[in-house]
């Protein structure tokens, strides 16, 4: 985006000029701010003043020395089956069965947690309604915000029936591979077909929000750090398919919405063999399970020892 604007002064522009046009970009940025002001939010049903005052880059991201809340969100549900697998199974049947399992074995190793889930049963909550009972559940936009860290489980699936693997995903705004790409359109597909909404519309005000409150690059670097640890975690497990690159980012529109650092887990390929029995076996399901648990508390520790990442 700079780059494209620095043109305007032309190749051979002096570096007191190129100081220039850095300084007159930064106010059109500071500008644009002001003028988002302005835009509709009705999609996200958040309102700009908020997010300047709990998402302000100069200060402290974190209210507290811990992470004190945790969302579990199993992906789909209800009219919305998800990925149809091998032997008819349904990604949301396996994501409910694996969030309900995380949230009980994260109880046990993180008794200080308040544990929640955006779904316990074969019911479908928007995708706003969603990441609206995350910051709900944060207290998001309160006098004290909770640390809290949002966890969106689903199943992944491919034409090819030889794909398989474990992967976890944190957003940005731009993917980091066409194949991220296709995960998030996937995933992203219920805002329109199930929820009814001007996907166009929704998209719009979206990037504004990322790019004009920083509402991604705020918690960028935590999300990335909570999908690599459970990644890390996750492939000690004997039996659980590797991918090449089990981390990526993208586009997730209930991410998007989740004023939190989070990360969206497929937790395996439903239209591959090996991954199906793996993800409908509970023995197997459970070290999966433990194992997240495991990726999720080494992330906690991780941010107590450095006070939050900011040193």
């Amino acid at each position: 985006m700079y780059k494209r604007r620095l043109r305007i002064f032309g190749r051979n522009v002096g570096r007191g000029k190129r100081r220039i046009a850095i300084v007159l970009i930064f106010l059109l940025n500071l500008f644009n701010i002001t003028l988002a002001e302005n835009i509709r939010l009705d999609n996200l049903n958040i309102k700009p003043e908020d997010l300047k005052k709990n998402f302000n880059p100069v200060v402290s991201k974190f209210n507290e020395k811990t992470i004190t809340t945790i969302i579990i969100d199993a992906g789909h549900g209800g009219k919305d089956p998800g990925s149809i697998g091998i032997n008819k199974l349904k990604e949301k049947d396996i994501v409910l069965s694996f969030s309900l399992e995380l949230k009980e074995e994260l109880k046990k190793v993180l008794p200080n947690v308040e544990i929640f889930l955006t779904r316990d049963k074969d019911i479908y909550p928007t995708l706003q309604e969603r990441y609206k009972i995350a910051n709900s559940s944060a207290k998001i936009n309160l006098e004290k915000s909770k640390n809290a860290l949002f966890i969106s489980v689903h199943a992944n699936a491919s034409l090819s029936p030889n794909a398989k693997g474990f992967e976890a995903y944190f957003i940005t705004a731009q993917e980091s591979s066409e194949y991220a790409r296709a995960v998030s359109i996937l995933e992203n597909s219920a805002l329109v077909k199930f929820d009814k909404v001007d996907a166009s519309k929704y998209e719009e005000n979206a990037s504004q929000l990322t790019h004009n409150y920083m509402l991604v690059e705020q918690h960028q670097k935590e999300s990335r750090l909570l999908a690599q640890s459970i990644v890390d975690e996750v492939y000690k497990v004997s039996g659980v398919s590797k991918r090449n690159k089990p981390v990526q980012n993208a586009l997730f529109y209930v991410l998007k919405g989740s004023l939190m650092p989070s990360t969206l887990i497929e937790i395996g390929f439903i239209t591959n063999e090996e991954d199906a029995k793996f993800m409908n076996t509970k023995e197997t399901r459970i070290k999966m399970v433990k194992a997240t648990a495991t990726g999720i508390k080494k992330f906690i520790k991780e941010f107590e020892e450095s006070k939050g990442f900011i040193e």
